[in-house]
């Protein structure tokens, strides 16, 4: 699930990403179908799977699973938003780096001492979304292919 929030510079722009119901799915999928494997070709020596998966299925449900995401004000930008939130204050950012090496895009936050600090992938939204709010902030986006 993502979720985009923002509009205007006296906005705060919120990205959050939670993990897909995906793994879910597809686990009670593969469940259904080794139960009417078990039903139509009387395979009751499967039957251990099906209790496996499922016992699988809820472990996966109750573990909590990690939201991510950045909050941008006109003051801070916030990394990690909703797991070990850390301030960046948006006075001390030169601009940010994109390098399009891999699938994902790497981003780096050059800060106007020269340091510059690389952001987990997952935290951020896409790079054209980044770019605009980002740009609403008056901090640029280098070097995107």
């Amino acid at each position: 699930m993502i979720v985009h929030y923002a509009v205007h510079m006296s906005d705060v722009y919120e990205y959050r990403h939670a993990s897909s119901k995906g793994v879910i799915w597809l686990s009670l999928i593969g469940a259904m179908l080794l139960l009417a494997a078990v039903w139509f070709y009387d395979a009751y020596h499967l039957l251990w799977m099906v209790w496996v998966l499922g016992a699988v299925t809820i472990a996966w449900i109750l573990i909590p699973k990690r939201v991510a995401g950045i909050r941008l004000d006109h003051r801070h930008l916030i990394l990690s938003a909703w797991h070990q939130p850390r301030k960046i204050a948006l006075d001390d950012i030169a601009h940010l780096r994109v390098t399009a090496e891999s699938f994902e895009s790497d981003v780096a936050i050059v800060y106007k001492n020269g340091d510059e600090e690389g952001v987990f992938a997952g935290d951020l939204p896409d790079i054209d979304t980044l770019i605009f709010v980002m740009a609403e902030r008056g901090i640029p986006v280098r070097d995107v292919a």
